[in-house]
């Protein structure tokens, strides 16, 4: 019994250095939801990701100064900076959302996906309906 304790406190302490855990299947998303509410970024976000390693990047973790960007991919020898979001349309989503791009050159492509159809684009960023990426 003690050796399964020790086992269970290793595994907790590796998955306690992740920030985010992501699925294969989306579908999985739904068994975790707590209150009947389902979180709507994090499967777009999961969705992303999938497309992403599908269509052969090499996705890895990024923090800009404190604000996460949720997929640095790279490919081909081009980096690009990936925000997912299901919506930007409020004001403080937007903010938090483009904010995560704060301080960064223009000669990495940076990318933010949502379910808007609205072109949230800007000389920075380039915006992506959800529509248009799968």
């Amino acid at each position: 019994m003690l050796y399964l304790i020790d086992f269970l406190s290793r595994i907790l302490q590796f998955f306690q250095s992740y920030y985010k855990l992501y699925n294969e299947d989306v579908s999985l998303n739904s068994i975790r939801v707590s209150g009947n509410r389902y979180d709507l970024t994090h499967n777009l976000e999961n969705i992303v990701l999938n497309e992403l390693i599908y269509l052969g990047f090499n996705v890895t973790v990024y923090r800009n100064k404190g604000r996460e960007i949720d997929f640095p991919a790279e490919k081909d020898g081009k980096i690009y900076l990936i925000q997912a979001a299901y919506s930007v349309a409020e004001e403080k989503t937007y903010d938090r959302e483009f904010s995560a791009f704060a301080g960064i050159d223009n000669t990495v492509k940076k990318i933010i996906i949502t379910n808007d159809e609205i072109d949230y684009s800007n000389s920075a960023v380039y915006h992506l309906s959800y529509g248009i990426f799968s």
